[in-house]
């Protein structure tokens, strides 16, 4: 008598099969990725049901029903860890803000700025002249729960920032050596405070720096996002260190080397580098969901693209997590 298990599970992997193939050869026109291919992780469950009633013993110890739950696990882990990242998040944006009770006298003054406070929001604007002799520029960030935000700085300036945070303020600090221009703009620290949660306090950095230089970034931020398109800058060493963020980053081929950095304890991580690059990447942590489509594992939690060993440029990008939702797209 024919089994009528194994025909079932045959069958799943036949149109599985298919479908992938389709994909790869660009036969269908299907737009998906593996964050979305997740939320479907209960089917497997089903599907596993329905290979127990097509067995002949009707017993759950079958060759189909143990694929289909092997795979429903790792894809219920992976859903859970993004849906747990998104509230996260989403906690942080609403209810993470800080409001001070500070009595203590500061009276520092701003290298390069102008300031203004309004009902515990204090905005600011910074800005650094460009030095056409400065070939590198170090920056380096420190701020807590904001979304920054990157843009183009004018032709006279290398560095510029609006901030408008609720409760604290920024101060900037340069120096020229050389040909290195080191810049350094961090939150300032708050003495004898009390810090409680407000919402509908918006924490945000608008930051602008000139295309000319070589970039050398160092960004220590706490819980918040980061947003920064960079394919036009070029960007040498890139270090990003956070606590519960989203972090969203693109970079471009206009140096030969690029290394990437990122530490973090429970954030959303999206890098999107250029196809055009060799990239590797070098994952650390246990309970990370990773999303790399179209890199080859060369050993555990070690990848690279298949023109590693061609292309002219190379992207190395070091992650070190707790718990986050790691996706590297190529572009």
């Amino acid at each position: 008598m024919r089994n009528r298990g194994n025909v079932f599970g045959g069958a799943i992997l036949v149109v599985l099969g298919i479908i992938f193939l389709g994909v790869s050869n660009d036969w269908f026109d299907i737009d998906f990725s593996m964050r979305e291919i997740a939320k479907y992780w209960p089917v497997m469950i089903i599907l596993a049901g329905v290979a127990v009633l097509f067995n002949e013993r009707k017993t759950i110890y079958n060759p189909t029903t143990a694929l289909l739950v092997a795979f429903a696990i790792p894809m219920g882990i992976y859903h859970a860890s993004n849906k747990a990242i998104d509230e996260f998040k989403d906690d942080v944006n609403e209810d993470l803000n800080f409001e001070w009770n500070d009595d203590s006298d500061d009276d520092e003054s701003y290298s390069s700025s102008s300031d203004s406070s309004s009902r515990g929001n204090f905005e600011q604007n910074f800005q650094v002249d460009y030095n056409s002799a400065v070939k590198e520029a170090r920056l380096e960030i420190g701020g807590g729960a904001a979304e920054f935000h990157l843009d183009e700085a004018d032709a006279a300036h290398v560095f510029q920032a609006d901030t408008k945070i609720f409760g604290n303020s920024f101060k900037l600090e340069d120096e020229v050596k050389d040909d290195v221009h080191e810049i350094n703009f961090n939150m300032r620290s708050k003495n004898n405070s009390s810090i409680k949660m407000a919402k509908g306090k918006g924490n945000d950095v608008y930051l602008k720096l000139n295309k000319k230089p070589i970039w050398d970034l160092e960004l220590k931020i706490g819980a918040g996002n980061l947003d920064f398109d960079l394919s036009d800058y070029k960007v040498k060493n890139l270090e990003v260190k956070t606590g519960a963020a989203e972090i969203d980053l693109k970079v471009g081929s206009l140096v030969k080397e690029t290394a990437i950095d990122v530490e973090s304890g429970v954030a959303k991580i999206k890098i999107k580098v250029p196809k055009s690059s060799a990239c590797e990447i070098v994952l650390d942590g246990a309970l990370n969901a990773k999303d790399f489509n179209g890199f080859d594992k060369q050993s555990s939690g070690r990848y690279k693209s298949d023109n590693f060993d061609t292309a002219t440029n190379k992207i190395t990008i070091k992650i070190k997590s707790g718990l986050s939702a790691v996706t590297v797209d190529r572009y």
